[in-house]
């Protein structure tokens, strides 16, 4: 499957529709962003086995997918549009925190241009987001690079007998449910699900919070095997995703009554929505194990 088709009359329609009010590149990113804000969610749960790289069409049709998704439609309307568009490998993001994240790119008057549409950076910073370190990769290179991806997760998970599972190894980041938001924050619910060697799934909901200038996880919460554990960020860390950050695991019955937040009562109402059909997917895959949690969406007010 090729991941971008500028020549395909479906991209250069929707380009076409997207440069109505667009008169120079800058005002065309901004229309891109603006119809991500108004079409799509960050989820792979519309659709998770397979494409496990999903073109610039099934974001078109099934409105929904990841970073790299999403960077494959922008890139191909950018294509379509005569610009010279490419895509960004980002390894650290404008907050400086270690990620393996995917934006577009194009080359303008000499100058690189990083367009993001993932949250939070599409709300802070979509346009010219300043990622502090990131290869950029032509199409060809990055198809190349996801192709041999691909080939291993596809092969990894044949290798199981589940060969549903090849989109869960390829790319655990599953699903964003955003749960707040003002001028000045984003908040989401962000899943991820790991499997291990006898595939049992592992289910992470990780409350974040951004503002302009950093993000946080104050909360952490893992689902496996009918049992949930609350982790909440008490440690000094380093970055983002450190995990020396995180106190002790609490039974939902047994979480203080410091941690009973409005944020920790957002983050059981999301899984408690998100679980059922992460459950699904994985009975239809034909998973081991299945989480088989239930979360009680309220919390004891703090004193």
């Amino acid at each position: 499957m090729t991941y971008i088709h500028p020549a395909d009359e479906r991209i250069s329609d929707f380009a076409a529709l997207l440069r109505k009010n667009s008169s120079d590149i800058g005002s065309l990113i901004m229309s891109i962003l603006a119809w991500f804000d108004e079409n799509v969610g960050y989820s792979r749960l519309s659709a998770p086995l397979f494409p496990l790289q999903r073109s610039d069409l099934d974001v078109l049709e099934m409105k929904a997918g990841t970073c790299g998704d999403y960077s494959n439609l922008i890139v191909s309307v950018l294509t379509a549009c005569g610009y010279d568009a490419c895509y960004a490998y980002v390894h650290r993001d404008c907050y400086g925190d270690a990620q393996d994240h995917i934006c577009a790119a194009v080359r303008e008057n000499g100058k690189t241009i990083l367009i993001d549409a993932t949250q939070p950076y599409r709300k802070f910073r979509g346009f010219g987001c300043p990622h502090r370190e990131f290869e950029l990769l032509s199409p060809e290179e990055f198809e190349s690079r996801m192709k041999e991806e691909e080939e291993y997760w596809t092969s990894a998970a044949e290798g199981h007998g589940k060969p549903l599972l090849a989109g869960f190894f390829y790319a655990p980041w599953i699903h964003a449910e955003p749960v707040f938001e003002s001028d000045e924050i984003y908040d989401e619910v962000f899943y991820l699900l790991n499997l291990d060697d006898a595939l049992t799934p592992t289910l992470y909901a990780y409350y974040m919070r951004y503002t302009p200038r950093e993000g946080a996880l104050p909360i952490m919460a893992s689902v496996s095997e009918g049992k949930t554990r609350f982790h909440f960020s008490i440690h000094p860390r380093k970055e983002l995703w450190d995990n020396e950050q995180w106190s002790e695991g609490f039974d939902e019955a047994d979480i203080p009554k410091e941690f009973q937040t409005e944020q920790l009562r957002l983050l059981k109402a999301s899984v408690t929505k998100v679980l059922p059909r992460i459950e699904e997917i994985l009975g239809e895959a034909g998973c081991r194990g299945l989480l088989n949690a239930r979360i009680e969406a309220k919390v004891e007010p703090a004193e």
